[in-house]
């Protein structure tokens, strides 16, 4: 139960399915996800929404101090991640390692242009995963901090060669 706002805007930025996740809500939804999924997706939902409201505001022209910047480059960084090919399905483990690395800031000093091949730089380390690493993600069990923390040093070492240069 619950009802999900489309976003025309969203739509028009190649986001698909261009769901406005700050409007939608639903009482089941989050407990249909597998556990690792969820745990991963509650941080992202709340930075994409602040993301939204922040992106509205600063096309007025107004100055904006360092950390509203940081929102809003981080906010096009996942919505960058959230362009999904059609019909191209990515596995539940790549989505929560992508996922993750997006929630703990690693894309974050990546160009927006580069987007898509550091993502795919973290999805294609995702098979070498420790096969209990892997076992964990695809079960009903919550991440726990030294599977995330794995999971970070592998992701991370995935994009270090897309880091900009500052």
């Amino acid at each position: 139960e619950g009802q999900v706002s489309p976003s025309p805007t969203l739509f028009e930025l190649g986001v698909l399915p261009a769901i406005d996740v700050g409007k939608s809500v639903s009482r089941v939804g989050g407990q249909a996800q597998r556990a690792a999924y969820r745990s991963v997706t509650g941080a992202l939902k709340l930075a994409y929404s602040q993301f939204e409201e922040l992106e509205s505001f600063a096309r007025f022209g107004a100055r904006l101090d360092e950390h509203t910047r940081q929102t809003i480059e981080h906010g096009r960084r996942i919505r960058a991640c959230l362009k999904q090919p059609e019909l191209q399905p990515i596995p539940i483990a790549e989505q929560i390692a992508v996922l993750l690395a997006l929630t703990n800031g690693l894309f974050d000093t990546v160009s927006l242009e580069a987007m898509r091949d550091a993502e795919h730089a973290v999805r294609s380390v995702v098979p070498s995963f420790p096969a209990d690493l892997l076992a964990q993600l695809y079960s009903t069990e919550k991440l726990s901090d030294s599977t995330r923390q794995v999971i970070l040093d592998i992701t991370g070492k995935a994009l270090a060669s897309f880091q900009k240069p500052t």
